[in-house]
């Protein structure tokens, strides 16, 4: 075949990849060395998600009602418990099945350090930014 020849899909196979659960999702397999060199995928977030972690993060207030002060200990907990939100739906096996169900938010939050943060932030860059987005 010539480089100016396309290839395309049959409808049926354009149809399976598109239906396909994480074909909608940038994903990436890497090695995690503090998990024995586990290779884990990660994926980048989905909109559940992203709408949890802003529920979270800015809870919906009540007409007249102001946002109220944190200190730094709630503000530390609140952040965390985004960020689990998030890790719980991007941290996939290496075959794409999570990890984790979101039943299990409150033990992946007695867990959740830094190997977690890194993996999160790791996620997040698959997806295109702000600016990027605004661009188009």
């Amino acid at each position: 075949m010539s480089n100016t020849e396309k290839t395309t899909a049959s409808p049926a196979s354009l149809r399976a990849l598109a239906l396909a659960p994480s074909s909608g999702f940038r994903s990436k397999v890497i090695t995690v060395p503090e998990w024995d060199n586990a290779k884990v995928m990660l994926r980048e977030p989905s909109g559940e998600a992203w709408m949890r972690f802003r529920e979270i993060m800015s809870p919906e207030l009540a007409e007249g009602e102001t946002e109220p002060k944190l200190t730094p200990q709630e503000t530390f907990l609140r952040n965390k418990s985004a960020d689990v939100v998030m890790l719980i739906d991007v941290l996939l096996d290496e075959n794409g099945d999570r990890v984790f169900s979101d039943e299990d938010e409150s033990i992946v939050s007695e867990i959740y350090g830094p190997v977690h943060t890194r993996l999160l932030n790791q996620a997040l860059k698959l997806g295109i930014s702000q600016e990027t987005a605004e661009a188009k």
